[in-house]
């Protein structure tokens, strides 16, 4: 049977003249989903996101994409961190640290991370195509640097080889849905401390 430390789940509603956004997600779940962004292609990434980190992550978001993805995609970045960095509570009894390497056909893409508390991304992935379903491929970037801001983690991702766009960016959502899903899972020598010689994870401590 699984122990919990608390209930790891948490809803963030954002509300703002560019995005109405609302996320509810439960660390222990089994990969369920519903996300609904008005971008099909985006809402398959974040699926891919969910079903291989097995957290249940229900998005619902309502964006000027009349203008473009942008607003969307950098603000559902923050929601959905922010969701998971509530959920996670003072972190106690998480392993933190995760890495993946993921192939996917001809590319392959490593993600690292440290659920720290002080938020950095490093981006090495060149996107041969500048767009891919009306999304410009350099908002991707953006996504994943507001996730890591309001998640409170820092997130390294690399693309280390790769030809198609498509598979390379999927690679990238999967890799760091494994990596997360390590570095989120509860570490059963060690429920009751804070993985850190700091005695916290929380802030820029």
């Amino acid at each position: 049977m699984t122990k919990k430390i608390h209930d790891r789940t948490s809803t963030v509603d954002r509300n703002t003249n560019e995005t109405e956004i609302k996320v509810n997600v439960n660390l222990d779940g089994s990969g369920k989903h519903s996300i609904t962004t008005g971008l099909p292609f985006f809402d398959h990434m974040i699926q891919q996101l969910s079903k291989h980190s097995l957290i249940d992550i229900d998005i619902k978001c309502n964006g000027d994409l009349e203008i473009d993805s942008h607003h969307t995609m950098e603000d559902v970045g923050w929601a959905l961190g922010k969701a998971i960095n509530e959920a996670l509570g003072d972190k106690k009894g998480i392993k933190r640290y995760s890495f993946s390497y993921l192939p996917m056909d001809e590319c392959l893409t490593r993600c690292c991370i440290d659920i720290s508390g002080r938020p950095w991304l490093v981006w090495n992935v060149f996107l041969p195509n500048v767009t891919i379903k009306y999304i410009e491929t350099e908002i991707f970037k953006e996504f994943f640097q507001s996730f890591s801001q309001s998640a409170e983690i820092t997130l390294h991702i690399e693309n280390i080889y790769g030809q198609n766009t498509h598979h390379i960016i999927e690679s990238c959502f999967k890799s760091m849905a494994v990596s997360l899903r390590s570095a989120i899972q509860l570490d059963f020598r060690n429920l009751e401390n804070v993985p850190s010689t700091k005695g916290t994870l929380t802030g820029n401590k």
